[in-house]
């Protein structure tokens, strides 16, 4: 099942992020270093805003919609769903606007006012619109708002910027109009109520006490994400915020891309299995998906080092190369160690509803995060903090697999993990001996050369497992 619900994910997982991640590299090449820290710290703030005023609600969906499947159980969630969402979109479109003219743009026009609101509107609609499509299996709907968005919104910002010019509200009204359009497209599909009353008490109840750690939680993680940006802007200025948010911007989003291969149908399985089958079933499904993102993520990162020369040099453009190459190995790394942390050991508290657990470890990711942002970056500048970034992760991470192994019986699939080593290690001796590639077109055969011998070294030392999966199943099916 998780195979199947993963090939079918997949081209969401793929075409969207994708495009994200064109959009940092051509940002580069069609925008100014403070343009780019501008839409970089509003996106970044938008993050913080959809933890702390609804994302506690879509995981409560997440989690728990299934519940909510009967007639008037469903419009009892609807209504409370409508009325949470309005309240929501209203408070971030408030503190967007003060965010705006107290840390980022104290100049701001009404033209930035209005496509930052607008962006962080559309944009919570569309991200809790995925989640709700997610948990009922609709993976046409998903793949709809995962694709449109983020594709369409690039494009339609980048001809805003060709004829308007290249301030920081084109690219975010060009993302709000995309988002704006798919949400009123797959909205039908999903299912939704159109009354706001009355709402449910012990619905909301119940979500708070599941959310509300989460809330302080997210936050935190967000903080242990975000804070270096800030920290750069704060010390060195929006410019050197721009320079840092590409090489930290694509670190972290490549590492996202590989982990959303696999993780969009995961954690849904692992919720069936905890529900259907109780925690041993579900501590079971989280060590198989762990194996399949630690699949997807060694590879990539290993990757990202080993070209990241000629990644830089081929696809930045050269005022941001320099510190691009030197933050980008740094941001994967620590970007797939939070990932590793987000879909494994995080998802131990989220199945066993101990959310509390996870303000623990996030704090560990804030407190490391800031202290040594403002340390390092004071010495070693804006490197300084993709190092803190990196440290900061593996902290919390440590933390979150140790309470996972100690209390809740998980483990991991060491088996499994062997094999992906060693498949990653040979491509890494491989991608050794190739030159820097001078073109596009020899930098795409560095990488397919480099997956090739990585799947192909994987399916020779998973041989053996499926000659015996294949020879078992005649006898099982025999009378």
């Amino acid at each position: 099942m998780l195979l199947k619900h993963t090939l079918l994910y997949m081209p969401a997982q793929i075409i969207g992020p994708l495009f994200q991640l064109i959009a940092m590299v051509v940002w580069t090449h069609v925008v100014n270093e403070h343009t780019l820290g501008v839409i970089t710290l509003v996106t970044a703030t938008h993050e913080l805003l959809q933890i702390g005023f609804l994302a506690w609600w879509s995981q409560y969906a997440l989690r728990f919609f299934g519940r909510f499947q009967s007639g008037e159980e469903a419009q009892r969630f609807y209504r409370t769903e409508n009325v949470i969402l309005l309240t929501s979109v209203i408070i971030q479109s408030v503190a967007i606007i003060g965010i705006l003219f107290l840390v980022i743009s104290p100049d701001a026009s009404i033209g930035l006012l209005v496509a930052a609101v607008a962006y962080v509107v559309t944009r919570s609609l569309n991200l809790y619109i995925g989640e709700r499509a997610r948990v009922q299996q609709q993976i046409g709907v998903y793949s709809i708002q995962q694709i449109v968005g983020p594709a369409a919104g690039f494009l339609i910002g980048l001809v805003m910027i060709k004829l308007l010019g290249q301030g920081p509200e084109w690219p975010l009204a060009g993302y709000a109009i995309a988002q704006l359009a798919v949400a009123l497209i797959v909205l039908p599909r999903i299912g939704f109520g159109r009354s706001f009353w009355p709402i449910d008490r012990k619905i909301i109840n119940h979500a708070l006490h599941y959310g509300i750690p989460l809330i302080v939680g997210g936050g935190l993680s967000w903080i242990g994400l975000n804070a270096s940006r800030f920290v750069v802007n704060d010390m060195l200025g929006v410019a050197a915020a721009g320079l840092f948010a590409v090489g930290y911007g694509l670190g972290q989003r490549a590492a996202a891309v590989a982990a959303m291969l696999v993780t969009a149908a995961a954690f849904p399985i692992a919720v069936k299995r905890m529900e259907d089958s109780g925690s041993k079933a579900a501590m079971q499904q989280l060590s198989d998906n762990s194996a399949l993102l630690v699949a997807v993520l060694a590879p990539s990162i290993l990757g990202i080092f080993m070209l990241r020369a000629e990644i830089v040099h081929l696809l930045i453009a050269a005022p941001f190369q320099q510190v691009t190459l030197a933050v980008l190995p740094l941001a994967v790394l620590a970007g797939a160690i939070r990932n590793l942390r987000a879909h494994f050991g995080d998802q131990v508290f989220l199945l066993h509803s101990r959310t509390r657990l996870m303000i623990a470890v996030a704090s560990i990711d804030a407190l490391v995060t800031v202290a040594l942002s403002f340390a390092f970056i004071w010495y070693w500048g804006i490197v300084g903090g993709a190092v803190a970034t990196v440290i900061a992760a593996s902290a919390a991470a440590i933390a979150s697999f140790a309470i996972g192994f100690s209390q809740f019986s998980l483990r991991l699939p060491l088996g499994h993990l062997l094999r992906i080593a060693i498949a990653t290690i040979a491509m890494g001796c491989l991608l050794r001996l190739l030159p820097e590639a001078r073109n596009i077109a020899t930098m795409a055969a560095h990488i397919a050369t480099g997956a090739t011998s990585y799947i192909a070294t994987l399916a020779l030392l998973y041989a053996p497992t499926a000659y015996r999966m294949f020879r078992a199943r005649p006898q099982r099916s025999s009378p």
